[in-house]
Order: C-alpha cells, then structure tokens, then sequence
C-alpha cells in the first residue's frame, strides 16, 4: 500500500511538472507553416491576440491560436486545423466542406454556421440557432443536437 501510494505521488508530481511546459507566445512564427498558411488565407487582416502551445509531456498535442476579434483556431502539431470557433460572426466558407454547406443551405436556410471542429472519424459544426449537427465523414448526418 506504501508502494502504491507512493507511485500515485510521483506520477502526479510527473504530470504537474510536464503540464508547465505549456508556453503562450504572440509569435506566429512558433507555427507550422500549414497553420500559418491557414490563418493567412481565411483570416486575413485579423491579427493574432496569442497564442498557446499545449504540450502533452515532452512533445507539442495542439496550438490553440486566439485572434483579436475573438475567433479561435486549434491546430494539432502537424499544424492542420481541427477546430475553427468564431464569436458573432460565420466561418468562412472554404474551410466548410461541400456536403455540409449544402445541408445547412437546404434544411436551415437563414442559418449560419459559427464553429466547425473535425476529427478522425467526424465533423461536427454549430449553427447559430443553437442546434449542432454531426456529419460522418462521408457526409452523412449522423446527429442533431
């Protein structure tokens, strides 16, 4: 039991110890130039507030850049996108997949979609009528919220 409870100490001093190597930067630079190309083709003239590069152990997970007019962007460490969040305002429409377009267009005509966050298996976009819709990625609806 002392073993274990001493185990339990070390890992969490271990973890606390990896989880300040988080760094926050205004330097656009710090990331991958895919990331940079992203910010300056759909966001243009939008300056960058900061940003924060989250560390999972010894290796970047994710950057999570903070624009100044509110709009957050996740990429993960290769610097492709995985969530775009905007506040007040649409996502521009060529990080929008066709198929999700053209849904929205058609079921929620007046609808505009605020956030769009994608993973391996799945997007997943917010409109701003509150309703959230998932799509495989196929483009199959696969979920309303």
């Amino acid at each position: 039991m002392k073993r274990l409870s001493i185990l339990a100490v070390l890992l969490l001093s271990l973890t606390s110890l990896f989880a300040c190597n988080d760094k926050i930067t205004k330097d656009t630079n710090v990331l991958p130039e895919l990331s940079r190309r992203f910010l300056s083709e759909h966001f243009a003239g939008i300056p960058v507030s900061h940003i924060q590069i989250d560390k999972d152990f010894l290796l970047i997970d994710n950057y999570d850049v903070i624009l100044t007019d509110g709009t957050n962007v996740e990429f993960n460490r290769k610097g492709e996108w995985e969530e775009v969040r905007r506040h007040g305002a649409a996502i521009p429409s060529a990080i929008i997949p066709d198929f999700i377009r053209k849904y929205v267009l058609q079921h929620y005509p007046s609808a505009t979609i605020v956030a769009i966050s994608r993973d391996r298996r799945d997007y997943e976009v917010d409109l701003d009528n509150r309703l959230e819709l998932k799509f495989d990625l196929k483009g199959n609806l696969i979920e309303i919220d």
